[in-house]
């Protein structure tokens, strides 16, 4: 008998979950591989706090509260990440040749062997409930994982000021920002900015030229957060990057642009970033909007609809005519639930054709057609 079951039938014996619960806990274990006290608690049947003190008691060790408590980053560097979250551990404390492990399964002596491996000190157990280590592990290395990326924006940016002089901005005509754009030092702070937007799951990028102060702004949770202010010296070459990437004229400053950069990032995973440039009185203000294809939840079914809600929508867009309006503040899912309508209709005996600006999807099955205003393509004429 493994040490998950014998935890399932001490807390049947003193009472803190039924017989059946265990049943269908350990029926959810099998399909998922979850930990069983993982599972009991997101499925309701104990209380995280209560399970976390049976723990403490039955393995006698200590429980802490680790949202309660200020992780040294140095402390956790000591274990990789990964281990961290193949253990469900996170080091909080180093004393001599001791250090303290918050664990959710204080008996998994794989997890202590490989502690001791990496680090070559002592193992000292306490308790934390599953969910608590998992959030600690997203704060403290989310945070190194920030210094880290701050650090070489910061570098990329002393050594574009170092190339190119000085701190005042200049005047710098077609070939020289071709040139300016293609540096390595400019090449590297944009590819920087671009992946921290995206390790901090940012939706928009704002890149924006006042009188005196160039500044860099993400949209996190619907609000704006300036990350970044880079000497004046570096507006026109960094702004030409982004309009190079995007394939855009960057000997037009007069009129807005509009283009799209795709990038693939180190887990494969493809990112497209919606750029739009408008000509401002101080320079031009880029907008980025980030698109995460692998994001794009095209079941109808988890997109938080109501029974009854989701039964009228698909009433509705199965509708043989007539029209369908999807409202909402930005990041509200108008795009996912409009692609979700689609995915829904599309079939090999339909016929789909739609008119986008810009196409932020490409799905198959689907005739989609990109609107070009300036050459008269557009949603009346494509109809």
């Amino acid at each position: 008998m493994g040490s998950q079951d014998k935890l399932g039938e001490l807390l049947v014996r003193e009472k803190l979950i039924s017989l059946d619960q265990l049943k269908k806990a350990k029926e959810s274990q099998s399909k998922s591989g979850d930990r069983l006290g993982s599972i009991l608690v997101k499925e309701g049947f104990i209380k995280e706090q209560e399970y976390t003190n049976f723990l403490s008691k039955i393995y006698k060790t200590p429980a802490v509260d680790l949202s309660e408590m200020e992780l040294d980053p140095e402390v956790s560097k000591l274990i990789p990440r990964e281990v961290c979250d193949r253990h469900c551990i996170i080091p909080i404390n180093r004393a001599g040749n001791s250090i303290v492990v918050a664990m959710a399964d204080p008996s998994n002596m794989y997890a202590i062997d490989d502690i001791k491996f990496l680090t070559g000190y002592n193992v000292e157990p306490v308790i934390a409930s599953e969910v608590a280590i998992k959030n600690a592990i997203d704060r403290v290395f989310g945070t190194i994982e920030k210094q880290k990326q701050e650090g070489e924006i910061n570098s990329a940016m002393e050594q574009l000021v170092a190339e190119i002089g000085g701190e005042e901005e200049e005047e710098l005509d077609t070939i020289d920002l071709e040139k300016a754009s293609s540096a390595k030092p400019i090449v590297r702070l944009v590819n920087q900015i671009l992946i921290d937007a995206i390790e901090r799951k940012a939706s928009d990028i704002h890149v924006e030229c006042y009188e005196k102060e160039f500044r860099i702004r993400f949209r996190i949770d619907g609000e704006l957060v300036e990350v970044l202010k880079p000497p004046m010296k570096i507006k026109m070459a960094l702004i030409s990057r982004l309009k190079i990437m995007a394939n855009l004229d960057i000997a037009e400053h007069r009129i807005p642009q509009d283009g799209r950069i795709k990038i693939k990032i180190k887990d494969g995973r493809e990112m497209d970033f919606r750029v739009s440039v408008l000509p401002c009185v101080f320079g031009e203000k880029v907008v980025m909007r980030l698109l995460d294809k692998s994001n794009l939840q095209l079941d109808m079914t988890k997109l938080g609809f109501e029974d009854e809600q989701l039964k009228q929508f698909k009433e509705a867009i199965y509708q043989p005519y007539g029209m369908v309006l999807v409202t909402g503040p930005t990041g509200s899912g108008k795009t996912t639930t409009l692609y979700s309508a689609l995915a829904e209709l599309n079939k090999t005996t339909v016929n789909i054709m739609t008119a986008e600006d810009p196409v932020e999807y490409n799905i198959e099955g689907l005739n989609q057609i990109q609107m070009h205003e300036e050459i008269g393509l557009t949603v009346a004429s494509a109809l």
